[in-house]
């Protein structure tokens, strides 16, 4: 069994990234200090509700997934062997080298949207965004990586706030199987207002002041299958492993996640309600989804060892939403409304038997519908930069 794994984890306390390549884990900024206004008794109950609210729809989101791949009590599954995956040698090198040293910059980014259908109106809310660097060295397709925070984002100019988060994306990669865990705690949001309807490239947003009364808790887990596995390989996208010739391969994967949010107030400030529906005036929200996937990915090798990986993976899914407004809890839903997930991942890169660097992005988009006219957007992304040499 091929098996690549990484994690990294940072902090604004210590200063400090530990990485083992493939799970990601990266603690931003500052969770607990003498000064922050951490309310525990607020987050308690949030953690309470969010597990009795996954208990409760858990089982019923299940249920179409077990009915689509129901399984015999007399099945029989065959036992696991941890042995090499066969691959082709003409299109992939699993196994470059044994040691390798390297360099690397990462930064990751989290943000929530309450979007208008009909007005074509969002509200966005982010954190600070951190920036880290560091060394590593690898034996194998194990690598550990060292670094620190170098600098951090400062939106709206605002050098006075700053939030306090822990992040974790990691990624899993054994043969033909990847997974990919989000665990991520934000306090503490700047945001952003925009009526022109242009989400990709927005113009004209109208600032809001940052709220520390925002935050949320979001876990999550995504499962792909790459079919063709014999002549593509994830590995391009840390630069672990090299594709000597261009292949792609089909995708089939499934995913759930849970996402817990809280306000002192209503999310959407009161003098914007007007521009959103019914229900936008909301304080707490909690959002369980399960679903399956599908895409492709390919990766096209160029002369001189340079290459370049696309991976694009939509998918369908069963979600239930609870909110609260004016003191009132209500299910969007009835029960559960179909929503959908855009997973993409991509890697440029230069795959040489000494030297190799790559820049990977892996984003993952939720849209989940809270109302007939308002769904809520949620996104989240790496963004990396690696040098290393083989020995």
């Amino acid at each position: 069994m091929i098996l690549t794994m990484s994690i990294e984890a940072k902090s604004a306390i210590s200063k400090k990234s530990i990485i083992m390549n493939g799970f990601a884990c990266d603690n931003r900024a500052l969770i607990f200090s003498q000064n922050s206004k951490f309310k525990f008794h607020q987050y308690r109950q949030m953690l309470k509700h969010q597990l009795n609210s996954i208990f409760r729809v858990s089982l019923l989101l299940a249920l179409p997934i077990v009915l689509l791949f129901p399984i015999s009590a007399n099945a029989q599954f065959p036992r696991f062997k941890p042995t090499t995956v066969e691959y082709d040698t003409a299109f992939l090198n699993r196994s470059p080298s044994k040691w390798s040293i390297r360099l690397y910059s990462v930064s990751k980014y989290q943000q929530f949207k309450v979007n208008s259908r009909s007005t074509d109106a969002s509200l966005k809310y982010a954190p600070n965004k951190f920036y880290g660097t560091g060394l590593g060295v690898s034996y194998n397709r194990l690598n550990l990586d060292v670094g620190f925070n170098a600098f951090k984002s400062r939106p709206h100019d605002d050098s006075e706030h700053e939030s306090r988060a822990f992040d974790f994306i990691g990624s899993l990669y054994s043969g033909q199987h990847l997974f990919e865990i989000y665990l991520q705690q934000s306090i503490g949001m700047f945001g952003w207002l925009n009526t022109t309807g242009d989400i990709i490239f927005p113009v004209g947003d109208t600032t809001i002041a940052y709220r520390e009364d925002i935050s949320a808790f979001n876990f999550g887990v995504d499962y792909n299958l790459l079919f063709n596995s014999k002549k593509i390989t994830f590995g391009s996208l840390i630069g672990t492993e090299i594709q000597k010739k261009s292949a792609g391969g089909v995708l089939a994967g499934l995913f759930f996640s849970s996402y817990d949010l809280h306000a002192d107030s209503s999310i959407v400030p009161a003098e914007y309600a007007s521009i959103f529906e019914d229900h936008s005036e909301f304080t707490d929200a909690f959002v369980f989804n399960i679903g399956l996937s599908g895409g492709y990915a390919y990766t096209i090798v160029f002369p001189l060892h340079i290459y370049l990986t696309l991976s694009l993976a939509p998918g369908f899914s069963l979600s239930r939403s609870e909110l609260k407004s004016h003191d009132e809890w209500y299910v969007a839903g009835h029960p559960v409304n179909l929503s959908f997930k855009l997973i993409s991942r991509g890697a440029l890169g230069y795959g040489g038997k000494k030297v190799y660097g790559v820049l990977s992005l892996v984003s993952d988009r939720s849209f989940l519908n809270i109302s007939n006219k308002n769904y809520f957007m949620q996104d989240i992304g790496k963004l990396k930069l690696v040098f290393g040499y083989r020995f």
